[in-house]
């Protein structure tokens, strides 16, 4: 499919969900650290890069595509390592909620047989997640920490909506 003729059938919402995020990574560049700018940028890299594969739309080789994935994944760690060093809590508790997800995700997609094989294990550890990542933007908003927990929320709505089909999880969980 060509670029342009994929942009006019992706849906309108999932752009701009995209969007937002792309633009949090210039507020997050302006108003806080360059850390937090980078954070936003490689996760959004890697938001696109899950989505491109879903759709089979990726313009990379498979072997291009993991090579980027693990560089993608090593800057996510140091810049872990980074608010570990300075005891920023709530972002390492949050990270560790991500991890969880990605986790979940690639399970998903390379052992679909075992997720299969344990579907109400699966469903119940990223419902937990889930729950998770809505108690961070809870602990946010008690810090008055706005920025941080309207960003939480977007990237909850960009996996329920983009990466977890939140709509396709919910079917599973009646089937």
């Amino acid at each position: 499919m060509a670029t342009a003729e994929f942009f006019l059938s992706y849906p309108k919402f999932k752009l701009a969900i995209l969007a937002l995020l792309t633009l949090n990574i210039g507020i997050y560049a302006a108003v806080d650290t360059m850390t937090t700018a980078v954070d936003a940028l490689v996760w959004v890299i890697l938001l696109v890069m899950f989505e491109l594969e879903t759709v089979k739309a990726a313009p990379f080789t498979e072997t291009t595509l993991h090579a980027i994935r693990n560089g993608l994944i090593v800057v996510i760690a140091l810049v872990f390592g980074s608010y570990v060093r300075d005891n920023e809590w709530l972002d390492v508790v949050n990270s560790l909620l991500w991890f969880a997800l990605i986790v979940l995700l690639e399970l998903e997609v390379r052992w679909r047989s075992l997720v299969e094989r344990h579907r109400q294990v699966f469903w119940l550890m990223t419902v937990a997640v889930f729950v998770g990542l809505i108690g961070m933007v809870v602990a946010w908003l008690m810090q008055s920490a706005w920025l941080d927990a309207y960003d939480a929320l977007l990237w909850i709505a960009a996996f329920g909506v983009i990466e977890v089909d939140i709509f396709h999880f919910l079917k599973l969980t009646r089937d």
